[in-house]
């Protein structure tokens, strides 16, 4: 016989275990199958064959936008130019030693020479002096710089005259200082917009300047730019005299701006590295593209987005929520332990078919509804009729243990959304206090008002951090106040349901056990009328005795009205029902013992058949314990001495 208990509670076990792992893998299935992966192969061109719906908040690089952004970027980013000094200096030097040569080569100082004695406009470059032949062979032969003949006949013909040096090279420092570029000008025009930075390299620093592109001196513009500068500056010069310095002057000039292709690149791509990717984010529940749709360039985008996203099996995302799942279960255990570790395997079934269901209808609302963004996931889920169902057939740490596990479940089946938990979990606890002393059917109904109450204090907060319109905020209190409503409707749809299916004793229908206008209490009142009051002050003294002790008054009630309910059948055998010659004085002692304990079997088949809380039956079966029936063992020992046997165990 042990072996076969034995057996049975290892089977038990084992079936629980089983349950609990098919639950657990299902549970693991519908929360986390966003992370399994689903694939859309589609490409441009084709026709989607199905709704494209995305799973979550989906915050992708719109490429078209960045690109765009960088191209931008790229026309404002300046060019870098080498503006290289030294150049200027090697320019200034070289013209300087030409004109010291000379004064050298010709004997005379400009010094010494009075400015009246040539006047610019009587000087005539075609007049030639014979000894400058031999000047310009000689400068040829011992200057280091092969100079064209028609300028050194220019130099040396305009060269005594004081002013002339001093005119070329302010024409030659201006063209260099300004800066003179190898680019022709329609070259430079593209650098309009994006600007132009010189890099001045002098012997001891690098000097950064930022200027426009018209600010420098293009290839093919020298001559204009000379011009320009001599009327601006030497207006009374003759024309004859003005062509001779704009001749002179660029031979002397060189370029000095260098394009720097390698800063400008690196330059280009630190600033497009500041670029920020543009942004676009999918709404969870947002339909990217309907069935029939055709896959363009405008949806393209979204598509690769969300199937980068749902394509790939996230194997740690899945491994997390399944620890956070064993976690989630293993702590809810704990309630439904006793001292001796021993689990109510009944009970912790049915918590778990409470989670079960409430997981399966949260992921149905994840296939079949598309959700506003105003909206929060949490709103359509009824956790307040949950847990209020709960707090009525069962006792405290079921609703309260539902109450706290529900929400996260709700929490990672909605994508991690913060406001369906808190939704969720405030509900949920006020629900289980609404209804924690509801001992009619009307009082669920009632705490309606409170529940919605509180949901539309939860959403208002909600509603307030999500900064909605009035109208969306509006739309989140109704919703919120028929949350409540249905919750309500759902707990006295399930209660009854539950009541009959489990046989629980809840209140509500141990009230209605303890209407004394019931069939089997109205039986026992005709029947059994002395049995019926005693019942009745043996209800009224223990449901006394159960207020003091806090214990349930309406279970010792109901079990003090119901516990004598085997005495029907033979009323007339008990004292209380009997006022003329007890019927006992004309059977033996033993049958008297046996009709008298009869009462507590017909009693607990009779409750069966009613289908009476199974702590109510208990309660019959035990409320006459196993002492002994005194007086009819008296009355047996008397008789012994008549040759009648007496069982004295």
């Amino acid at each position: 016989m042990m072996k076969i208990n034995m057996s049975k509670k290892c089977m038990e076990r084992i079936a629980f275990y089983g349950v609990i792992i098919g639950c657990f893998c299902v549970m693991l299935w519908m929360i986390a199958k966003p992370y399994f992966g689903v694939r859309y192969n589609y490409i441009l061109g084709n026709i989607s064959g199905e709704d494209i719906i995305s799973p979550r908040d989906i915050t992708y690089i719109n490429s078209k936008e960045t690109e765009k952004r960088k191209n931008e970027v790229k026309k404002r980013t300046p060019v870098i130019f080498d503006f290289k000094v030294s150049i200027n200096e090697d320019v200034m030097k070289e013209l300087g030693l030409l004109f010291n040569f000379i004064e050298e080569i010709s004997g005379t100082e400009l010094a010494d020479k009075d400015p009246a004695d040539k006047d610019l406009a009587d000087k005539d470059p075609a007049d030639e002096d014979p000894a400058d032949e031999d000047k310009i062979k000689n400068i040829n032969e011992q200057f280091y710089i092969d100079f064209d003949e028609t300028l050194l006949k220019d130099i040396l013909t305009y060269y005594d005259i004081p002013l002339y040096k001093e005119q070329l090279e302010s024409i030659v420092k201006y063209i260099l200082v300004t800066g003179l570029s190898i680019y022709k000008r329609n070259e430079l025009h593209e650098y309009d917009e994006r600007g132009i930075i010189l890099k001045k390299i002098k012997e001891t620093e690098i000097i950064h300047e930022t200027i426009e592109a018209d600010q420098i001196i293009a290839e093919d513009e020298v001559n204009i730019r000379v011009n320009e500068f001599i009327l601006a500056h030497y207006e009374e010069l003759s024309p004859e005299y003005r062509n001779v310095l704009v001749k002179n002057a660029a031979f002397f000039l060189r370029p000095n701006l260098f394009f720097n292709s390698e800063e400008s690149n690196k330059l280009m791509i630190e600033e497009i590295k500041k670029v920020k990717p543009v942004l676009n984010t999918i709404k969870k529940g947002a339909i990217v593209i309907r069935r029939g749709e055709e896959i363009n360039e405008e949806n393209f985008p979204k598509l690769k987005a969300i199937t980068l996203y749902t394509s790939n099996f996230n194997l740690r995302a899945i491994v997390g929520i399944g620890i956070l799942l064993l976690i989630i279960l293993y702590l809810s255990i704990i309630p439904f332990m006793d001292e001796g570790m021993n689990i109510d395997f009944k009970n912790y079934l049915i918590f778990i078919s409470f989670t079960f269901f409430t997981v399966s209808y949260s992921y149905l609302i994840t296939l079949i509804k598309t959700l506003p963004h105003n909206m929060i996931f949490g709103v359509l889920v009824p956790t307040a009729g949950i847990t209020m169902t709960a707090e009525a057939l069962f006792k405290r740490k079921f609703s309260f243990t539902l109450a706290m596990i529900l929400p996260i479940f709700l929490l990672l089946i909605s994508g991690n959304d913060p406001y369906t938990f808190i939704f969720s979990i405030g509900s949920g606890l006020i629900a289980v206090y609404a209804v924690k002393n509801a001992e009619k059917r009307s009082d669920v109904l009632k705490s309606s008002i409170l529940i919605v109450i509180a949901n539309g204090l939860i959403l208002t907060a909600v509603g307030l951090l999500k900064e909605l319109t009035s109208r969306e905020f509006f739309t989140l209190l109704i919703w919120g106040a028929g949350n409540g409503v249905v919750s309500v409707i759902l707990s006295l749809g399930t209660i009854p349901f539950f009541e009959i299916l489990l046989n629980i004793p809840t209140n509500f229908r141990l009230l209605e056990l303890a209407d004394l206008n019931n069939r089997i209490m109205k039986k026992t009142q005709v029947e059994a009328p002395g049995t019926y009051h005693h019942s009745i002050n043996v209800a009224n003294m223990a449901e006394n005795a159960a207020r003091y002790i806090k214990a349930n008054p309406l279970l010792v009630r109901v079990a003090a009205l119901y516990h004598d309910i085997g005495k029907i059948s033979n009323a007339q055998y008990y004292t209380e029902n009997n006022q003329g010659e007890s019927k006992h004085n004309y059977i033996k002692p033993s049958l008297s013992n046996s009709i008298l304990k009869a009462h507590i079997k017909i009693g607990v088949e009779l409750a069966k058949e009613l289908k009476l809380p199974q702590e109510v039956i208990d309660i019959i079966a035990q409320h006459h314990g196993t002492s002994l029936m005194k007086y009819f063992y008296q009355q047996a020992l008397k008789n012994e001495g008549e040759g009648i046997e007496v069982d004295k165990k």
